[in-house]
């Protein structure tokens, strides 16, 4: 077993984070001689973090839908959709001066709030600063499970992600060769290669491995095959 710290290690945990500190620490301010300029800060970091996840999220999808399109051009199938996707839709930077290293200051906020003489459990559980302890992931064993829903008639793969850093994901959209698609850090991705020609169907195959530290580990999951409509 090994001891989490306060600060999550992927990055939807760390938004979660900073947005339940944004949210209540402000309630125990006083008591915990948190300043306004502590609270401040902390609603820029949140801005700029939630910014930064949104946009890299809009870029990728971008990038994967022309890394399809150019598939799709080069490769065939003859009868696939090669209308170029459109440009992806950024959302509204931050109209806040923004500042480096999030959480090198949320981390010493966090010690100073726990260190503080009014400080109690209770407190830390409210502020969900209190770290479980969580087993270490068994390499051995340790396997993604694929699960799928659509939007706009495209996959849109969950897993878990068990301890890992990312999962990598290869596909197969109907020419019988697994290709990588995406290595991802959240928990869900949508693929928005090219849907198959109207009235069609095809069988897309879909498998996954996890990552830590840039290296694959475990084992591949179990191929998702997913029938998609044109």
């Amino acid at each position: 077993m090994t001891s989490n710290t306060a600060i999550p290690r992927d990055d939807a945990n760390k938004l979660a984070l900073l947005q339940h500190l944004d949210l209540n620490l402000s309630s125990y301010s006083t008591v915990l001689e948190i300043s306004a300029a502590d609270l401040a800060q902390l609603k820029i970091g949140l801005e700029g973090f939630d910014y930064s996840l949104k946009a890299q999220d809009a870029a990728n999808n971008y990038n994967n839908a022309l890394f399809a399109f150019k598939r799709a051009l080069r490769d065939g199938p003859s009868n696939a959709n090669v209308v170029p996707p459109s440009p992806p839709i950024f959302p509204t930077a931050p109209a806040s001066i923004l500042y480096a290293d999030i959480f090198g200051f949320v981390g010493p906020l966090i010690s100073r709030i726990k260190k503080h003489k009014n400080y109690t459990e209770a407190i830390g559980k409210a502020l969900n600063i209190i770290a479980t302890p969580s087993p270490s992931p068994d390499l051995a064993t340790l396997q993604p499970v694929l699960s799928i829903d659509f939007q706009g008639g495209h996959p849109i793969i969950h897993w878990k992600s068990n301890g890992t850093d990312s999962l990598e994901i290869e596909a197969d959209h109907g020419d019988g060769t697994f290709i990588l698609l995406t290595i991802q850090h959240t928990t869900s991705f949508q693929d928005l290669t090219s849907l198959p020609a109207p009235s069609t169907a095809v069988i897309w195959k879909y498998r996954a491995i996890y990552r830590i530290r840039d290296q694959q580990v475990g084992h591949w999951s179990q191929i998702l095959e997913v029938g998609v409509k044109g």
